[in-house]
């Protein structure tokens, strides 16, 4: 039976090969029948049970009150062993075998091994980093850019010709050169000099300068590749210039960056740009889900993947707004995503959640029609109407930049839970397409507007607290039989929370895991605070994302199952719902909420 144990879970996966056989000639194996109590309060504790079949229910003796069921590879009772007594009733639910380890045996292995003691004393963090190593795509997504991955900068004067310039690229086999003019760097490609010599019909005599592209898009060295990917994706650009502070030390070009990279998201990003009708888009958005899976299944860390997926979904939508809108209101209106879009943590398609701030003066009227097209395209695209009607083809969400400043005073002044439930959605804009002066001054305007609002920043914050964090009394995880909804239970307290937080400090980043890291910086949080919030969202997210994806990818449902999880997640499950009621109760504290 000994060689049944499971050595592949933390913490036990911390062992060396000694410790591992010395666990294994030290320990026993006990059958409990169904229904037998195998502890009982003010019993002497002197082994830990690990469990191989079966599960057992932790019970209060009096009160008749659950704590907790475990099941195999979860451990009891570990507070005993350092107690030294048992304080509740642990009973067999059905026949039962388990491992007896002694206790002296445990605590020779927490003095014998640090990284196996660590698991029993670390915060969530750290617990997270122990059991979920990343490997293969993980490896480029943090590999820096350095001079192994970048180019050497030829730069040369703007006054060089173009037949000059050819020659150059031509000698040296490159594939792009810098330029500099009148104080400014630009680029200046192969493709530039073709179109300027074919295309223009200029004389090979004349200067290179007004060929160069002098918006130039650079990146700092030692950043990751992986945000240089998410540029060039942004801008529609093949190559980047890279920064050693202010001095430009090389070029990083695409096909360099793709060779070290993997997956087919170049490839979808290509696609989404080149298409031509919104059939070709369609086609390219149903890659997304299978997108996810991959770099999910390859070990990919999170927030990368949701990085990644919202510069997708940003190319997505702006590709249906132009589809949708006529070239000439591009520049007459913004339109914006808000809710998870907004704050880049949509990992999956969920439901619509957009708007648009059109120039004072432009007629709402005219736009509609477009506005409702959009909306059809972004169905057509995977993303199903909100519920809530959060849609630009709701003339509730179509307003001038006058009607939204107007609008926000009245939700301001109203002070209602509708209006707190309007204000955070429009808290979290992202501009996509058009105009995007248009949704900075708005989010200005709103910063600007709360400053000094207590009263409502407090009612606002309350809304963190507005469903029961799913812990027992005693700690354990709670859930239905339907599952936990883990959106209620543990993202909405902490994304509502540091959102007041961020917005009483003005802040104007949206996404959650930077909003805690400037909090940080102002010294709203502590340090300590703000990792473990961060790692419980991001646990969160994983885990709604783990049962989603084994559900068909439905980006909608919010349920997982805690007991369908090994003994291991449930631990760091039920560490970061501890953090979500900690959280609340600092809310508490700092927004000086009152109980009703």
């Amino acid at each position: 039976m000994q060689d049944q144990f499971n050595f592949d879970h933390p913490p036990f996966n911390t062992l060396t090969a000694e410790q591992r056989q010395d666990l294994l000639d030290q320990t026993d194996i006990a059958y409990f029948n169904r229904g037998e109590t195998i502890l009982r309060p003010g019993q002497l504790i002197d082994c830990l049970y690990i469990i191989l079949k079966g599960v057992v229910e932790e019970r209060h003796a009096e009160r008749s009150e659950i704590f907790a069921q475990y099941t195999t590879d979860d451990l009891f009772d570990l507070r005993g062993q350092f107690d030294g007594e048992c304080r509740h009733s642990y009973v067999a639910l059905e026949e039962s075998l388990c491992f007896v380890l002694p206790t002296q045996a445990f605590l020779n292995l927490m003095t014998e091994n640090p990284d196996f003691a660590a698991w029993f004393q670390q915060d969530l963090q750290g617990r997270q980093q122990a059991a979920g190593p990343q490997k293969n795509l993980s490896e480029f997504i943090l590999t820096r850019i350095d001079n192994g991955n970048i180019q050497p900068a030829m730069v040369i004067d703007g006054q060089t010709s173009i037949y000059q310039a050819t020659s150059l690229l031509r000698t040296h086999h490159l594939e792009s050169l810098i330029v500099t003019h009148d104080g400014s760097f630009g680029m200046l490609t192969g493709t530039d000099l073709l179109y300027g010599a074919v295309l223009d019909e200029r004389p090979a005599t004349e200067p290179v300068h007004p060929l160069a592209s002098f918006n130039l898009i650079s990146v700092q060295k030692g950043d990751f590749l992986f945000n240089a990917l998410m540029l060039m994706i942004r801008h529609k650009i093949e190559r980047v210039a890279v920064k050693e502070q202010e001095q430009l030390v090389g070029i990083l070009e695409m096909t360099q960056l793709l060779s070290q990279f993997s997956t087919h998201s170049h490839v979808l990003g290509v696609r989404i740009l080149r298409a031509a009708s919104i059939d070709e888009l369609a086609e390219a958005a149903a890659t997304l889900g299978m997108l996810v899976e991959n770099l999910h299944n390859n070990g990919v860390r999170l927030p990368f993947i949701m990085k990644l997926l919202a510069t997708l979904n940003e190319q997505l939508m702006r590709k249906a707004f132009e589809f949708a809108f006529p070239a000439a209101y591009h520049e007459r209106l913004a339109l914006m995503v808000l809710g998870s879009e907004g704050r880049g943590e949509q990992i999956l398609k969920t439901d619509q959640d957009n708007a648009l701030v059109l120039e004072d003066g432009l007629d709402a009227a005219e736009i509609l029609p477009h506005a409702e097209q959009f909306s059809r395209y972004l169905e057509r695209l995977g993303y199903p109407p909100c519920p809530g009607k959060v849609m630009v083809n709701n003339p509730e969400w179509v307003l001038t930049a006058g009607q939204w400043r107007q609008t926000l005073s009245q939700w301001i002044g109203q002070n209602t839970p509708h209006s707190h439930m309007q204000l955070a959605i429009v808290s979290d804009p992202h501009f996509i397409a058009g105009r995007e002066s248009l949704v900075r001054q708005l989010q200005r305007h709103l910063l600007d507007s709360l400053k000094g609002k207590e009263l409502l920043l407090s009612e606002f914050a309350a809304q963190a607290l507005r469903f029961h964090t799913p812990l027992t009394f005693f700690g354990d995880i709670k859930h239905s039989a339907k599952g936990l909804d883990i959106k209620r239970g543990g993202i909405f307290p902490l994304v509502q929370g540091v959102r007041a937080l961020a917005l009483e400090q003005g802040l104007t980043e949206t996404n959650t895991l930077e909003r805690v890291q400037q909090l940080t910086a102002r010294r709203v949080l502590e340090p300590d605070v703000a990792d473990n919030l961060g790692a419980a969202l991001i646990l969160f997210w994983q885990l709604r994302l783990e049962q989603q994806l084994a559900r068909g990818g439905d980006g909608l449902n919010q349920l997982i199952d805690p007991a369908a999880l090994p003994r291991h997640r449930r631990d760091l499950l039920r560490h970061a719902l501890h953090v979500v009621k900690k959280f609340k109760q600092q809310l508490e504290v700092h927004f000086q909420i009152r109980n009703p």
